[in-house]
């Protein structure tokens, strides 16, 4: 049976993706399978200067959580900042899925892991933006236009005082988390995404290698 060779996986913060993905590559590997991991979320090319932009006029913040330095976009105070960054990182976002994922899927046999992509972008538009209506808006009709058609997602979803019990450094990292989980969910029910619930990590790895025939 031939196996799929490009698979995205989505959920919020906390539900367990990495770890699920760390243990497919393994997988692979014993089946003499190549896997690599890419990240879609955050690339920033032409973007930059509007980032920039946004800390000099503090509508972005660069702040200290645990050991790490975040940066929290409050996108929300310029709406045309908000607009510019959104249509410009799907730009960005496309010449990204270009070089990590489209080139590789042509020159290479590599099964290809994708740890966020497009709903994972929009949710963090949504939170930077405080805005629940912008999966009516255009940008993300173009965003979804950056989803192949063979492409298998597959979306991971805990309840979240589960999350906070295994992981409690997620309230820490993101002072927005709360409100995240909640466009997750919104997110999940409007495009029809069905999550596997991951409460077993064994059982969950299984369900995956069922869905993407390893």
């Amino acid at each position: 049976m031939k196996h799929i060779r490009f698979i995205y996986f989505t959920g919020v913060d906390g539900c367990g993706k990495s770890s699920v993905i760390d243990e497919l590559i393994k997988e692979y590997e014993r089946n003499g399978i190549k896997a690599r991991r890419v990240w879609l979320r955050f690339n920033y090319f032409f973007t930059k200067p509007v980032l920039l932009l946004s800390r000099i006029t503090g509508i972005t913040r660069r702040e200290k959580k645990g050991d790490k330095i975040v940066s929290i976009h409050d996108f929300h105070k310029s709406g045309l900042i908000a607009f510019i960054v959104q249509y410009l990182h799907l730009i960005d976002t496309f010449i990204a899925y270009i070089i990590k994922v489209s080139l590789p899927l042509k020159f290479t046999n590599d099964v290809i892991l994708c740890d966020k992509f497009v709903y994972d972008i929009l949710a963090d538009f949504m939170v930077e933006t405080r805005d629940l209506n912008l999966l009516d808006k255009r940008i993300t009709k173009l965003f979804l236009k950056l989803i192949p058609k063979d492409m298998q997602v597959i979306s991971f979803s805990v309840d979240k005082d589960e999350i906070i019990r295994r992981k409690p450094e997620v309230l820490i990292d993101d002072e927005d988390y709360d409100f995240k989980y909640k466009v997750y969910q919104l997110i999940m029910q409007r495009f029809c995404l069905r999550p596997i619930i991951n409460i077993n990590f064994n059982d969950t790895v299984s369900e995956v290698k069922k869905i993407i025939n390893i």
